[in-house]
């Protein structure tokens, strides 16, 4: 009798003694039988007398000559085999365990596997002696045993959009349903705002036994921009995204886009850019991540660079052409562990280029400056632009409330007192005067101090992440016309634009974003920008960039 120990292995934590175990079972007979039929050992002095056997065999030769797959009621008996096709190079037991170790976490990735156990046996022919390899050497079967996912597929959750928006998520679909792993999803995202999202999207691993991703995605989409400027966009299109092992995404997107001013009040900037436009994009992100944890990092760094070309493959004049770069870092270092005292640095840098004829026409764009490229006298979309402000950007600033704006036209409403159906007033609403316009460039950095909250009625919001912090943070806003002179004027200009804010906080860290609540003030600002100053609450979608 073989006596058999089943190898499993969590996607993130591996363990070697069970896989060892398997191995030297496959390898000997007589070790095998004896481990079967000998009295039971403690279990630390059965695993050392097995470590030492294994580890006076693990180098011997043996190879894989069979494989049964068992509990694939959908998945496809190819997908799981090429996973495992590593494990016929192997020429020794070690060589087959790290074979199967690959293997499991292979298979794990998939997402559609709750359990995944793998057994090494030693294998037999059809006379029931024992199986041979290439050259005699003794064969081990492999015994697969999978437990797979539930095919139907929920999921809720909520998020802050670059708007600074509260959006709930609402998603359902299919997982491996054809047994190639794939996964079907229809989604529907809703703001607070009148903001939407309806999109179904087709997602495929490892394309052609590769280690490419491929999530291909059909989309409508509405951006309501109407309570920080006066116009919505809305999107139809859709999306081919290629992500692989690596820390870098590729994503091709087209997109047919309508600029709306639903408000019927927009400055004369903004309904300079009402109108269709055609998308045709390649992007590039690349994240390299090197912080201890994700909530509330105590050391290390992050940056992110995303690159974005538009109008390629396109010569329709109504396709938007620009190049476009954004650069995000942040750094913590820990200054004092005993009282959770770190030091961090955050910065953002982004520049946006349109060319081509087809690029829209500027003249009189803003008040401060027109959203020009000198040497062709085109300007970007405004959907397309960085914008500067908010909890998450630059504190004690509205969200948008920094760099460019244009005066909206008046209304009579805006002086009258709102109300419900039924005639009742409603509740105020505060009124934007001014239609934020965004930039074509933009820098912005924030340095901060963060102290866990001490005393020991604190505890659980220590251990939630909760924490005090001190911060000063500053930025630029520019349409990219007015830097387009000497090195020397375009830096005085920066200069001259750049806000700048200080304060200290509560922040309570959260793995979609950060909610603050901070008492600052601006300490640079421009006439027309909307500042906060004293009592700030909001939700950061990204951490201090």
């Amino acid at each position: 009798m073989e006596a058999r120990e089943e190898a499993r292995e969590e996607p993130r934590t591996p363990s070697t003694s069970s896989a060892s175990a398997s191995a030297a079972s496959a390898s000997s007979g007589e070790a095998a039988s004896e481990t079967a039929n000998a009295a039971p050992a403690p279990a630390s002095a059965g695993g050392h007398d097995f470590r030492a056997r294994y580890d006076a065999i693990r180098q011997d030769a043996c190879v894989v000559t069979s494989i049964e797959i068992r509990g694939n009621e959908r998945t496809k008996s190819a997908l799981i085999e090429r996973e495992l096709r590593r494990v016929y190079e192997a020429k020794t037991l070690d060589g087959i365990k790290d074979a199967l170790f690959e293997a499991n976490r292979a298979l794990y990735e998939y997402g559609i596997f709750k359990d995944v156990a793998m057994v090494i046996d030693a294998d037999s022919d059809r006379r029931g002696e024992r199986a041979l390899g290439e050259g005699d050497v003794p064969g081990a079967k492999i015994v697969v045993n999978v437990e797979e996912r539930d095919v139907f597929n929920f999921k809720a959750g909520t998020f802050m959009s670059r708007r600074g928006e509260g959006e709930a998520e609402a998603a359902v679909g299919l997982r491996n349903p054809l047994g190639f792993g794939e996964r079907v999803e229809f989604e529907v995202v809703r703001g607070v705002g009148q903001s939407s999202t309806y999109a179904a999207l087709w997602e495929q691993p490892k394309v052609f036994g590769s280690d490419v991703n491929a999530e291909t995605r059909v989309f409508q989409s509405l951006e309501c921009f109407k309570k920080l400027s006066s116009f919505d966009v809305t999107s139809r299109g859709a999306s081919l995204g290629l992500s692989g092992s690596g820390p870098g995404t590729l994503e091709y997107n087209i997109a047919w886009r309508d600029v709306q001013d639903p408000t019927r009040l927009a400055s004369r900037a903004v309904r300079r850019q009402l109108g269709y436009s055609l998308k045709s994009s390649v992007s590039h992100t690349y994240v390299s991540d090197h912080l201890d944890r994700p909530v509330r990092p105590m050391s290390g760094y992050l940056w992110k660079i995303r690159s974005e070309l538009a109008g390629i493959g396109l010569s329709d004049p109504m396709s938007t052409k620009f190049v476009k770069s954004e650069v995000t870092a942040h750094a913590v270092e820990t200054l004092d562990a005993s009282r959770g005292i770190t030091a961090s640095v955050s910065g953002r840098f982004g520049l946006l280029l349109p060319f081509g004829s087809s690029a829209r026409m500027a003249g009189g764009d803003d008040t401060s400056g027109a959203h020009d490229n000198s040497s062709g006298g085109v300007s970007s979309c405004i959907a397309d632009r960085f914008f500067l402000g908010g909890v998450g950007c630059l504190r004690q600033f509205e969200n948008n409330g920094a760099g460019p704006s244009d005066e909206r036209r008046a209304s009579s409403k805006d002086a009258s007192v709102a109300k419900d159906a039924d005639g009742t007033p409603s509740a105020p609403v505060e009124i934007i005067t001014r239609d934020a316009l965004g930039g074509d460039f933009v820098w912005s950095a924030t340095a901060a101090i963060q102290m866990d909250v001490p005393g020991e009625k604190f505890a659980a919001m220590r251990e939630a992440g909760i924490h005090f912090h001190a911060f000063v943070s500053a930025g630029t806003l520019l349409p990219v016309g007015s830097i387009a002179g000497s090195p020397k004027d375009a830096a005085k200009v920066i200069r001259d634009a750049t806000r700048a804010s200080v304060g200290v906080g509560l922040v309570w860290p959260l793995p979609v974003g950060q909610i603050e609540f901070n008492y600052g003030r601006a300490i640079r600002a421009g006439a027309s920008d909307r500042v906060r100053d004293g009592a700030q609450f909001g939700i950061a979608a990204h951490v201090s960039l």
